[in-house]
């Protein structure tokens, strides 16, 4: 019999001993026990999807008959339920490791955002504005959204320009559209929340500002979790508000080998961005002590690395990035562009989940789509459609309706950004949560396509990656304070994957690492250690299966050279990009450099799936910059 949540009850019984197991009574934090972790979790469970809450579902039953012909893991004493967890933790069986980590990621989430642990870790998340500074969320011209005024009626609206999406490429489509005079509707799935309503708990906002929960999950060996915003704002109101310009070469090679002549002349679009966003880099003195560490590590081996460039002003406190910038210093797309897309006319449409778009003499002429809770009909009828749901839901979008799709490449050419998280144990209080989540980077070895970042995860997405089980992982995450943090982010170059249609409004998204690129994360997670040892760190935890720490003069050489299964490495992704890709052959595109359809006049494509690769650093900014050339072009053409 089902639970009234997410798992059923056999799966809260593995859970709830796994938990025993893995967080026994001792030492200065709370047991597993004393805190309602199951609860948590399946409070979680019952916000994701239904193909994934059966996931979750197998895998815990998997997990509790894996100690058979002995008995069931739930019934074994805890000494031995800690023993089985160790065996998987270092099993060369990939399918093992998945059972483990999808255990304990939601033991740890549940257990890091339990009040008691909080406490007990001394651990804070909040946002503060730097001494003497003003209140850095609204353009004075351009007020904040009304949330009364976001929900569509019945029927048919029209206008000039309706956009599907409300990220970074779609509200700068919206503004640059409606402030050339036209008549623009932006539509959005999720809902709308900001400074007034954003909650501090991690597990209470994830139905609210996440596709999937915050757990979409890319299928592979490893399996590798990609967390992607739905609300109004899209991923920008999560994000860490990095603003990295997308580097020459990469531009230079879009021009050349994918026939897009514009794409290595973007300064005044990348300015205009920069701009709006109020970029600024992070100051070194209030950027934490995370932040200073990996400066003076890199220091000390000679490599190159600064201040991040972000969206936010000047912060002398933020953590909150995942839940909303609870001050709203971050320039996150529903107080910058959107507003200003409305000063100049546009109407935002929250809770309106695009169906199709309309063809008319094989023109797209608008969207159908269901409106509010009740998915009532909903019609946009148009000049122009523009999609700009991300590298999930614009793919996801043409394949269920069988459009634009003549090369056979919406969906294909999926690149993510691997990224994995090195922690470095101090002898001093490092308390990264104080001062700026992301704050500073190594750009040493982009010729590798690896770009370093000093990001301090808070405790709830942080300490499954810590190694072991009971009495030793429990002292590993009571020294939380006393870690460093830097995340290794990869641009695929020979991965990729594929995003398919899954049930009525869900996706299927498939990746597999390619032995090369996974040679070079491992570079990586070296380089990341040597680090992390340069500025006096006494142990380095690189996730990556077995090896559970390293410590200075082991040779880091060997991470990088040992033969470790492309399965053991433990990977995240935040930023999906390519699936509908840009070019100038439409044999092997889907939009050509106008961002126009190659087989469907009049629909556009403005967000990271028309990226031909992936773009190394953080691609918001990119995503932007390219949204305001096509959706330029778009307004002459409507003019």
């Amino acid at each position: 019999m089902a639970a009234p949540g997410g798992l059923k009850e056999s799966a809260q019984k593995t859970l709830r001993a796994f938990a025993e197991a893995l967080l026994p009574p001792g030492g200065k934090l709370p047991a597993a026990a004393d805190v309602d972790l199951v609860a948590a979790a399946d409070q979680v469970a019952s916000t994701l999807p239904p193909r994934s809450r059966l996931g979750v579902n197998l895998g815990l039953r998997a997990l509790e008959y894996s100690t058979l012909p002995r008995l069931p893991f739930s019934r074994l004493p805890v000494q031995a339920r800690a023993r089985h967890i160790r065996r998987f933790e270092n099993s060369r069986l990939g399918i093992r490791r998945d059972l483990l980590l999808l255990a304990k990621s939601m033991t740890c989430f549940a257990y890091g955002r339990a009040p008691e642990v909080i406490a007990a870790l001394g651990t804070r998340t909040t946002c503060e504005r730097g001494p003497g500074t003003d209140d850095p969320a609204w353009d004075p011209i351009a007020p904040p959204l009304d949330p009364d005024s976001l929900h569509a009626g019945e029927g048919v609206e029209r206008c000039d320009v309706v956009i599907v999406g409300s990220g970074a490429g779609g509200a700068v489509a919206a503004r640059v559209l409606a402030e050339a005079g036209l008549d623009v509707i932006v539509l959005e799935q999720g809902g709308y929340s900001d400074r007034n309503s954003y909650n501090e708990d991690p597990a209470a906002p994830t139905p609210s500002l996440y596709r999937d929960g915050g757990v979409t999950m890319c299928e592979g060996r490893p399996m590798i979790p990609m967390p992607v915003g739905r609300c109004v704002g899209g991923t920008t109101v999560v994000n860490s508000g990095t603003c990295f310009r997308a580097p020459n070469d990469i531009l230079a090679r879009w021009r050349d080998e994918f026939g897009i002549p514009w794409t290595a002349s973007l300064e005044t679009e990348f300015e205009q961005v920069e701009n709006s966003l109020r970029v600024q880099p992070v100051d070194r003195e209030h950027a934490g002590r995370n932040a200073q560490l990996c400066a003076e590590g890199a220091e000390a081996l000679g490599v190159s690395h600064g201040p991040i460039p972000r969206n936010a002003g000047h912060v002398s406190c933020c953590s909150s990035c995942p839940t909303g910038c609870a001050l709203d210093a971050k320039q996150a797309m529903h107080v910058s562009e959107l507003p200003r897309a409305v000063a100049a006319g546009a109407r935002v449409r929250s809770l309106v989940r695009v169906e199709e778009v309309i063809l008319e003499n094989g023109r797209a002429a608008g969207v159908r789509a269901a409106a509010g809770e009740d998915t009532r009909p909903y019609e946009v009828r148009s000049r122009a459609v523009v999609l700009a749901g991300g590298a999930l839901g614009t793919p996801e979008l043409l394949l269920r309706q069988g459009i634009a799709n003549s090369s056979g490449a919406v969906g294909r050419h999926l690149r993510i950004h691997p990224v994995c998280w090195v922690g470095g144990l101090f002898d001093e209080q490092v308390d990264g949560w104080e001062g700026v989540m992301q704050s500073w980077y190594v750009d040493e070895w982009h010729d590798r396509g690896i770009t370093l970042e000093a990001t301090f995860t808070p405790p709830p997405y942080a300490i499954h990656w810590l190694h072991g089980a009971g009495t030793d992982f429990k002292e590993k995450v009571e020294k939380f304070n006393r870690l460093g943090m830097v995340g290794v982010q990869y641009e695929d170059h020979l991965s990729e994957g594929r995003v398919r249609p899954s049930g009525r409004d869900g996706v299927r998204v498939s990746y597999k690492v390619h032995r090369d690129d996974a040679a070079d994360i491992r570079f990586g997670i070296a380089r990341s250690c040597q680090v992390m040892f340069a500025a006096g760190a006494t142990e380095a935890y690189p996730t990556i299966g077995r090896l559970g720490s390293i410590k200075p003069g082991e040779e880091v050489a060997k991470l990088e050279q040992a033969r470790h299964a492309v399965s053991s490495m433990r990977l995240e992704a935040f930023h999906p990009m390519g699936s509908a890709r840009m070019g100038g052959d439409p044999s092997h595109s889907v939009v050509g450099p106008d961002g126009q359809s190659h087989d469907v006049p009049g629909l556009y494509v403005a967000d990271a799936s028309i990226f031909p690769t992936a773009v190394r650093v953080n691609p918001m900014v990119t995503i932007m910059a390219m949204a305001r050339r096509i959706s330029t072009g778009l307004a002459d053409a409507l003019a």
